[in-house]
């Protein structure tokens, strides 16, 4: 896993991208790509609070990079939607496994143009003006991380278990320790495969 504070072209020259075209007048780029967070939560004053303090971005099978703010991952999407030509009709499809928590802590930073939802707080898909399409492999899968890791057949990556205390409180800052880091990328290799 990688620390990306820029998007360098050079990461498509790997990537096999074709493309798929509906009947809808939708164009959707077939490459495998993952995104998702890690949160910490404290009181202050009797209420709770929650953050993030990492994303992971994967794309192709084993293309994954993390960066440590929103600005950071802005930044970065907004690139690749310039180097993919990405649009409301030429689109990414980014999966999340449960979808539904990390849009609470993302709904605010980017422009939504479409949200299907089966629930109030339970998106399944979420198109941006950045041309990706958030969509919910949770939901899609009807597995736990942990089950999907299990039923992989072609590709072997195991759910870390236990590499990440939950209790601490971390913020952007916080020096992450590479069985961290490891557990955040298995995350996004585990969804990608």
């Amino acid at each position: 896993m990688e620390y990306i504070t820029e998007f360098q072209p050079s990461l498509l020259d790997v990537l096999n991208i074709s493309e798929i075209n509906t009947n809808k007048k939708v164009t959707y780029l077939n490459v495998p790509c993952a995104f998702d967070i890690e949160t910490t939560s404290m009181l202050i004053n009797g209420e709770k609070f929650a953050f993030s303090y990492i994303w992971q971005f994967g794309i192709g099978i084993n293309n994954v990079f993390y960066g440590r703010t929103w600005s950071e991952l802005l930044d970065f999407l907004t690139d690749l939607k310039h180097w993919l030509g990405l649009n409301e009709s030429r689109r990414l499809i980014m999966y999340v496994h449960n979808l539904g928590y990390e849009f609470q802590f993302m709904r605010k930073y980017f422009n939504w143009v479409n949200i299907f939802a089966v629930d109030e707080r339970k998106p399944v898909k979420a198109l941006c003006d950045l041309g990706i399409e958030f969509r919910d492999s949770y939901i899609l899968s009807g597995y736990s991380l942990a089950n999907t890791a299990k039923n992989l057949t072609k590709h072997k990556i195991a759910k870390m278990v236990g590499d990440l205390d939950y209790s601490l409180i971390r913020n952007t800052s916080t020096p992450l320790t590479a069985d961290e880091l490891k557990y955040c990328e298995n995350d996004i290799l585990v969804i990608l495969a």
